[in-house]
């Protein structure tokens, strides 16, 4: 009888085969039982149910089902559920964290993308690269005066509300840059923002000093509508304001109204309360916000790093480590 981990794999089709290549279902079956979802299409809770009696780790993804305190009372031996994607909220129950069972996400995996795009959309607004291609290539001219000059990154004021792990990844992709960084975030500790050469600042400080704002808060009964329009109109001429975070951040039709003055510019990734972006959204029309498509996360052909980090996090609980990105309850409340 196979005394090695029984892990219970959730995803199927396409999402499978991304995050499980051939590497990381070898290093997943180097060292347990792996058991993949047969059903080809998402389980339910009862089918989730069915399948956890022995398992001591389970590998969930998007479209993945809740552990209840049903499927928790049904998986005795369950150590870890190891999510291979962002938010781990839509999965995961009181009776998980209670019965201690250990919980990790691929969140500082996706972190990394976010601040690539993070800083992608700072540059691009800082040099008015959307606006400079279409006057050369839709109006076929040259320069256009009322573009005003392009603008740098270097050595600038650079303020980042949050500090989670997708701040953290922007802050680090800013070190060539030289800029002075100021961070809002309660729940970071002032000797964390100190060893990354940052300063501690107040929401208003950042809103109304810094060339560029990024948001990198998670969304939240309290950080709804963050910047309301009394806050955007705090943000000075020729600022960039960068949202790769949650669109619930903020007021979006008090945002409309100040990009609608020309005063600053911005970069939203995300979207309040509509996603898709609806075709006559007045968004759409301004000259001076880059519109994305929720793409800040992680790129298809990287999907395999999520895949990788779960495996590695359940071969650590499996060896009786605690995996470093493991979140509490506590922590829990506070993410997105």
């Amino acid at each position: 009888m196979s005394t090695r981990p029984v892990v219970l794999v959730l995803p199927h089709g396409e999402l499978f085969s991304d995050l499980f290549t051939d590497r990381v279902r070898e290093e997943l079956e180097s060292f347990a039982e792996a058991r993949y979802n047969e059903l080809g299409r998402n389980l339910k809770e009862e089918d989730l149910r069915e399948r956890v009696a022995d398992v001591t780790g389970c590998i969930t993804g998007w479209g993945s089902p809740r552990f209840t305190p049903e499927v928790v009372a049904a998986a005795p031996k369950l150590k870890i559920i190891a999510h291979a994607a962002g938010t781990v909220k839509p999965f995961v129950s009181d009776a998980v964290f209670g019965r201690g069972i250990v919980v990790t996400s691929a969140a500082p995996v996706i972190a990394r993308y976010v601040g690539e795009m993070a800083l992608a959309t700072t540059l691009a607004c800082l040099r008015n690269l959307p606006r400079q291609n279409r006057v050369l290539k839709e109006e076929r001219g040259w320069h256009d005066p009322a573009l005003g000059s392009p603008r740098t990154l270097l050595e600038q004021r650079v303020g980042l509300v949050g500090f989670g792990a997708t701040g953290r990844e922007f802050a680090r992709l800013l070190k060539p840059f030289s800029v002075e960084l100021l961070i809002s975030d309660p729940h970071a500790e002032a000797r964390v923002i100190a060893e990354w050469g940052a300063k501690a600042a107040s929401l208003e400080e950042i809103l109304t000093t810094c060339r560029v704002i990024s948001l990198h808060a998670a969304s939240i009964p309290s950080t709804r509508h963050l910047l309301n329009a009394e806050r955007l109109r705090m943000i000075p001429e020729g600022s960039v304001l960068i949202n790769t975070a949650r669109g619930a951040l903020i007021d979006t039709a008090a945002l409309v109204a100040e990009l609608k003055t020309g005063r600053f510019s911005a970069a939203l990734d995300v979207f309040d309360p509509d996603e898709p972006l609806p075709a006559d959204h007045p968004l759409r029309d301004l000259p001076n916000v880059i519109l994305t498509p929720h793409i800040a996360g992680p790129v298809r052909e990287r999907y395999w790093e999520m895949g990788l980090g779960a495996v590695r996090d359940i071969r650590m609980v499996c060896a009786g480590e605690r995996p470093p990105g493991a979140i509490t309850a506590d922590q829990l409340a506070r993410m997105a």
